[in-house]
């Protein structure tokens, strides 16, 4: 019966040759680079970027339920749908006609159903879709509790401390090669780098404020915010979020701001660490000083201002790496950031992805090994091991990362919610961040699902129990 065929694209999966309805099939292509999701379904092989939109791409070899068959890496299929879905498999042969009682002149191919196999995979598209989008936090409440602490960005310049309030700071970006120098300029400026479609100017914060190296580029750049203007200002080490009781940050003595620098300290806080001055962005310059930077960079071809329409609306958040992985956690949910101490106190009988307490400001601070929770193969780099420290309900938890990268500013437009392959499944990520790393997606973190509720209980009671008695040290 001529109504019994229909047209078909065939492919292959280890020895096995299948097929789907070519009218689910909106393109071919090489299999992209992919984002691993941890604790994803074993069909679940990652995410790519597929023409702009955040596709997930599932493993057929796995959804058939043999994951020794086959790769599943040499080709994707790209399904038509409102949200792409690419299908990995081994090879693509051809489009042919699919015979229902048999094709005996053809190869016999295996047609496949995707819709029952995608449905028992992902036991999250059998529920009813959207509920948890409805649920969806607003950029505030992502962060698990606001507290009435000042937040700053602390980094150091020439051995000191030195702060910028975060409501005043874009992101943090490495500076590498990437100056231009502009002949003739001001002696505080160091040049100019691309960013984001334009040209930010670089600034020496050294030079500022009167300190010796004033010259030289650190090798970070913090963008900060002057009126509607972005400036990078070079330090030579951004230390993390530093958040600070108000009564702890005090007047700064008129001596201080008598010397040399063009800069003002607007503020001095008083952290477990030290005394931290804060800088002020509208006090870095004089006003005219900005003017001179601002034409400067523009005379040698820059975007005055490296802000786009578009980009105005920005949240920020902080890039941690596990393995070749990078995920983000929204600032506001992040108390600050710490080296891993080389001693820790391991706790008898706890959790698998439990690493053990460290005393932190007095505190006994738990450390979840982030590795574990997400099943990362391998060893982590102890060098760079860092103690991302979030405070979910009334407790602060330090989450062990391997390396913190940055501090990104991601413009509205490019955060998309998680795809439901990922969201339903694996809710600790909520968003995916299309941003300018090699064509990478980063996932961003939902803090509020860091941890399960169980699983805060129990740290909860870590946190009570714990003493000197039931402990060892590591």
């Amino acid at each position: 019966m001529a109504d019994a065929a229909r047209q078909v694209l065939t492919f292959g999966v280890g020895d096995r040759r299948l097929a789907i309805d070519a009218g689910e099939v909106a393109e071919v292509m090489a299999a992209p680079r992919l984002t691993r999701v941890p604790q994803a379904p074993a069909a679940l092989a990652g995410l790519a970027n597929v023409r702009g939109k955040v596709a997930p791409i599932v493993s057929v070899a796995a959804l058939l339920g043999d994951t020794q068959e086959g790769s599943g890496g040499g080709r994707v299929i790209i399904l038509d749908r409102d949200d792409p879905v690419g299908l990995a498999v081994d090879d693509v042969s051809t489009i042919r006609a699919f015979e229902a009682d048999g094709d005996q002149a053809a190869e016999p191919v295996r047609l496949l159903e995707l819709g029952p196999l995608l449905a028992t995979a992902f036991a999250s598209l059998a529920r009813a879709s959207g509920s948890r989008r409805s649920a969806a936090a607003s950029p505030q409440e992502r962060a698990e509790a606001v507290s009435d602490d000042l937040s700053f960005l602390a980094f150091e310049l020439a051995g000191q401390a030195y702060a910028l309030a975060l409501e005043q700071v874009r992101e943090a970006v490495p500076l590498g090669g990437a100056v231009i120098d502009v002949p003739g300029s001001d002696p505080a400026m160091l040049g100019v780098m691309p960013h984001r479609g334009g040209l930010l100017p670089i600034v020496s914060l050294k030079a500022l404020l009167g300190l010796p190296g004033g010259q030289t580029a650190g090798p970070t750049a913090v963008v900060a915010s002057i009126g509607e203007t972005a400036l990078g200002l070079a330090v030579d080490r951004v230390r993390g979020i530093l958040r600070v009781p108000p009564p702890d940050v005090g007047a700064t003595p008129s001596v201080l701001n008598r010397g040399a620098g063009e800069a003002r300290i607007a503020a001095i806080a008083r952290t477990g660490g030290g005394l931290v001055s804060i800088l002020a962005a509208e006090r870095i310059f004089r006003e005219d000083t900005v003017r001179r930077i601002l034409a400067e960079s523009a005379t040698s071809g820059a975007e005055a201002t490296a802000t786009e329409t578009g980009e105005t609306a920005m949240e920020q958040f902080v890039l941690f790496r596990l393995a070749d992985e990078t995920y983000g956690l929204p600032i506001a949910a992040v108390d600050e950031v710490l080296t891993l101490p080389e001693r820790w106190t391991r706790v008898p009988r706890a959790p698998g992805f439990v690493l053990g307490v460290m005393n932190h400001r007095g505190a006994v601070l738990p450390l979840i090994d982030q590795r574990r929770r997400f099943q990362v193969a391998g060893d982590a780099p102890a060098a760079r091991r860092r103690v991302v420290i979030a405070r979910l309900g009334d407790v602060a938890v330090g989450f062990v990362v391997d390396a913190v990268e940055r501090i990104l500013g991601v413009p509205a437009a490019a955060l998309t919610p998680a795809p439901d392959l990922v969201s339903h499944d694996v809710s600790v990520f909520d968003r995916i961040a299309s941003v300018e790393l090699d064509g990478r997606l980063v996932l961003l973190v939902d803090p509020r699902q860091l941890l399960d509720q169980a699983e805060r209980d129990l740290v909860a009671a870590l946190v009570a129990g714990e003493s000197a008695g039931d402990s060892q040290v590591s």
